[in-house]
């Protein structure tokens, strides 16, 4: 596979850690709280999260990749820099939505 089309201008809103990732009390993002939290990841640090998001993909390579009419969609799997240094292999989700080339940020959740 390949990596995602350009990664280094990947845009992670700060919403979307704050209000979802990290959010315990979210109706899905709760489970996913739980996870991220047992890695180490919390509301006091979600800059770290934030970045780790923004590395996956230049370290990880596409899993998958579909088309709709919203954009390009592309999954990026394994290893996500963590806190306690553990690194558990994740799906991060981007989407590519023309006119722009940036990728942005959709969802992540464990592999597997």
């Amino acid at each position: 596979m390949s990596r995602l089309p350009d990664a280094a201008n990947a845009i992670v809103e700060d919403a979307k850690i704050i209000r979802y990732l990290l959010n315990a009390a979210h109706r899905k993002g709760g489970a996913k709280s739980a996870f991220f939290a047992s890695f180490g990841f919390s509301g006091a640090n979600w800059l770290q999260l934030k970045s780790a998001l923004l590395n996956h993909p230049l370290t990880n390579e596409i899993t998958s990749q579909t088309g709709s009419s919203h954009g390009e969609k592309y999954a990026v799997s394994c290893n996500l820099a963590t806190p306690d240094g553990r690194n558990p292999c994740i799906v991060s989700v981007w989407i590519i939505q023309p006119p722009s080339n940036y990728p942005r940020f959709v969802t992540a959740y464990p592999s597997g």
